[in-house]
């Protein structure tokens, strides 16, 4: 593969670990050889697997949790970008994983805008991402999704074309697919301004017995959603909570209408005059869905364990 001149955002579908290692080590090597700056983010047992394959040219990589960081799909670009800037004017290429096997069905589709918004966040920047999926792993529906975010698809020998999007497959993202129905014991509240103590208690309520920081988060994220409900989505809104799998949900709507697809991905600056409620709510989260439309206003809906 050769230095990229514009950002390269391809597919690699491996099966098992052993292939996963011969594939994404040459990738590494390659950009070494080059004198390429190298990050890789992916999650174990891969990453020990492909420090072992590397050995000391493993110590010139910069070695990224994904656990950790794609744990919330949105959190995954700003890191990139944190990266791509640290390296300069220095060529650089990387690796990220950021479905595996194990993650819930409404991770999946935050990772599939995940790696759409890619190519919206790094449209000018000239580098190359990796990212690979295993298909002795995953579900076909999951494989066959990947052609529809990766403008190239690597198979064994074989490559083959993806999709290259254009800007209404990034509105998208905000769009849909519609998220699962608010089940009928959730607890909803209206709220307008000066009512954000009526929302706080309803989520400490909620929380029950869950550790005092946790609670702490929970309400610091859902006051953020809804302030901005108030100052942007009208004045008012509704807020929704319930627990599901041990994790606390909470859905706040409004008539608000948000239009950039990176919203929640930008990095507030220290100057900035707000900006930062579905960034700290990113931060916050397990998970961050936005559906978002002119007719059907904004529905912002946070995961977090408990």
């Amino acid at each position: 593969m050769t230095t990229a001149t514009m950002f390269r955002h391809d597919a690699l579908l491996y099966a098992g670990i052993d292939e996963f290692v011969e594939r994404t080590a040459g990738f590494v090597r390659a950009g070494l050889v080059d004198g390429e700056a190298v990050g890789v983010a992916v999650i174990e047992p891969r990453a020990g697997a492909l420090r072992k394959e590397l050995g000391a040219d493993a110590d010139r990589v910069a070695w990224i949790d994904m656990e950790r960081v794609g744990r919330n799909p949105a959190r995954i670009i700003p890191v990139w970008q944190d990266w791509a800037e640290s390296n300069g004017a220095r060529v650089f290429r990387g690796i990220g994983e950021p479905i595996w096997a194990g993650r819930s069905p409404q991770e999946i589709v935050e990772c599939r805008h995940h790696e759409a918004l890619l190519n919206l966040a790094f449209d000018d920047v000239a580098w190359q991402l990796l990212c690979p999926y295993d298909v002795s792993a995953l579900d076909a529906e999951v494989i066959d999704g990947v052609r529809h975010s990766h403008p190239r698809v690597l198979a064994g020998a074989a490559e083959r074309g993806g999709i290259r999007l254009a800007a209404g497959d990034f509105a998208a993202t905000l769009t849909g697919p519609a998220l699962p129905a608010v089940p009928g014991h959730a607890d909803r509240l209206a709220f307008r301004s000066g009512e954000l103590a009526g929302v706080r208690s309803l989520v400490r309520r909620a929380m029950g017995n869950a550790a005092r920081a946790q609670v702490n988060h929970a309400i610091l994220a859902v006051s953020e959603i809804a302030g901005n409900s108030i100052v942007h989505g009208g004045g008012h809104g509704t807020v929704t909570v319930w627990i599901e799998d041990a994790s606390f949900v909470c859905e706040i709507h409004d008539a608000g209408h948000i239009v950039d697809p990176l919203a929640g991905r930008h990095r507030p600056t220290p100057d900035q005059d707000g900006g930062r409620g579905l960034w700290m709510a990113n931060q916050i989260c397990d998970l961050v869905q936005i559906r978002s439309t002119a007719a059907m206003g904004t529905t912002v809906r946070l995961r977090l364990s408990r």
